[in-house]
């Protein structure tokens, strides 16, 4: 292990971005490689924690493979409404980011989607528009392109099923009940269009958040989802049609913290990355590397990522008097099949780290 900033990581590391009295946090990176070979890091930011009326989208860039980073650029801010950047796709012709606003008084129950697209790559970004063919109430995740070359994105959006009323009241208790659902918006033309599938909700009405997918078979589609119940687990669902229609949700035997999972193929293994419980790894101070070669049925290779110490001295006194505490969640990968590694983003909250995994230690 390599020991930085009292996080214990399994290879070497580079600081992508660290907090200053411009930006006093960031979450959620969301990392890909531009069609010029640099790399592009989302950046969930503004004000001093999330959500926050300040909140905005930046990007940082690395010229030499992540090696630097560039200082964060604000590239979507509202004067009325929060900003939330959430996906960055490179598998079509034209790059593009999909970001949501929102009305911080109502947690999340306002979102509303718009993408924008850049031909420079990612120096600047169109006019943002709605997606054209769907509502556009809900936030978007990683996207795939499956083996029919249809084009998929997991989604979620919370709804208001009780006291309506609590919309309007900045501290209202009741917003908390109002629970999370899953889908997929799906493009059968390069993205010219979508469609909206799947109801996808916990049946007891826990939240059900922040899906990934990946593809086991043609057409086979496996969804695990962070899910805010008592048993600290991933769930799932399935579809067989290529996302057009999903299964009712079950529990996984995976423990998990309540955080972002992330699957990455890697040589025809499925590798998920994620937030790791354990009786003495709680919450999200753990970062896991799940392997399986039977399509997730079966984990042959568990590799811990990056483990934060206790939070004591050097640490704590850094970073006293912050918001959010001090994390290694919010995975975001994609794999290089030319260099065989993988790029990993970790999310610190106060910084945010670049690892790249040799393909031969996670297979």
């Amino acid at each position: 292990m390599f020991a930085q900033d009292n996080i214990d990581f399994m290879c070497p590391v580079s600081v992508m971005f660290e907090a200053d009295e411009k930006f006093s946090f960031a979450r959620e990176p969301v990392l890909h490689r531009m069609p010029d070979g640099t790399l592009v890091s989302l950046l969930y930011t503004g004000g001093n924690k999330e959500p926050h009326p300040e909140n905005v989208v930046a990007v940082t860039r690395s010229y030499d493979d992540g090696e630097t980073w560039s200082k964060p650029e604000i590239i979507f801010q509202h004067p009325f409404r929060a900003c939330w950047g959430t996906e960055l796709f490179t598998g079509g012709d034209l790059p593009f980011i999909v970001f949501q606003t929102f009305s911080v008084d109502t947690d999340y129950c306002e979102l509303r989607a718009f993408i924008s697209f850049t031909r420079d790559n990612g120096k600047t970004w169109s006019e943002p528009c709605t997606i054209q063919g769907v509502p556009p109430n809900f936030t978007v995740r990683q996207g795939r392109i499956l083996s029919d070359g249809s084009w998929i994105f997991p989604v979620y959006h919370q709804e208001t099923n009780s006291q309506w009323q609590g919309s309007l009241m900045k501290d209202s208790s009741c917003r908390k009940k109002w629970r999370f659902v899953c889908g997929v918006i799906k493009s059968n033309d390069n993205g010219k269009s979508f469609s909206y599938h799947g109801f996808i909700h916990h049946p007891a009405d826990c939240h059900h958040w922040e899906p990934d997918i990946t593809e086991l078979e043609n057409g086979h589609l496996l969804m695990y989802i962070r899910c805010e119940s008592p048993e600290n687990v991933l769930w799932q669902s399935e579809s067989f049609d290529y996302g057009k229609t999903w299964s009712n949700s079950v529990p996984t035997d995976i423990p998990s913290a309540g955080s972002k999972e992330m699957i990455c193929d890697i040589e025809g293994r499925k590798v998920m990355f994620f937030n790791h419980v354990t009786p003495d790894a709680v919450n999200r101070n753990t970062l896991a590397a799940w392997t399986s070669s039977d399509n997730c049925r079966t984990w042959y290779r568990k590799n811990v990522i990056a483990k934060l110490n206790d939070y004591t001295g050097e640490l704590e006194e850094m970073y006293k008097g912050k918001i959010h505490p001090v994390q290694v969640a919010y995975p975001h990968v994609f794999a290089d099949n030319e260099k065989r590694l993988v790029y990993l983003a970790i999310d610190s909250v106060y910084k945010f780290y670049l690892m790249k995994i040799p393909f031969d230690e996670l297979i």
